[in-house]
């Protein structure tokens, strides 16, 4: 009996190692997907704006990302995005914690032109590079 349990043994390790190397070695082949970081201010007629989020979306891939403008009108997208054009517009701003927050309604600001408010009527194109990309989002009435 002692004999069985080692040789089973022996046949499960020689299995698990196989199937180990084997997935180890299963991969596309290619190269990961040219990305980078965005991060910048946006303005208002020349002064701070806060009062929404920022996002940008690639209409060749539907890659896209967002964040909330900060106090003092910065904001910086964490996750990257693949390099290439963006159409950026804004959105209006995220709840930081979506389970425990009140629905609020949605509000847009209507002292910010209309075409801002959408990816198909703004005129703000970003080129996003690999690395550390900065994009200031100049917004005129």
């Amino acid at each position: 009996m002692v004999r069985v349990l080692r040789r089973s043994f022996g046949v499960q390790f020689i299995f698990l190692f196989s199937a180990a190397v084997l997935l180890a070695g299963c991969s596309s082949g290619e190269p990961p997907t040219p990305s980078g970081m965005v991060h910048g201010s946006v303005t208002l007629n020349g002064k701070p704006y806060t009062n929404a989020a920022v996002t940008m979306i690639s209409l060749q891939t539907g890659q896209a990302g967002s964040a909330n403008i900060q106090d003092d009108g910065t904001y910086r997208i964490l996750t990257p995005l693949w390099v290439g054009m963006y159409q950026v517009f804004l959105s209006p701003k995220l709840e930081d914690n979506l389970e425990t927050a009140e629905p609020k309604p949605v509000y847009m600001d209507e002292t910010v032109p209309e075409k801002y408010w959408n990816e198909t009527t703004t005129d703000l194109i970003c080129t996003i590079k690999e690395g550390d990309n900065e994009f200031v989002v100049e917004l005129k009435k």
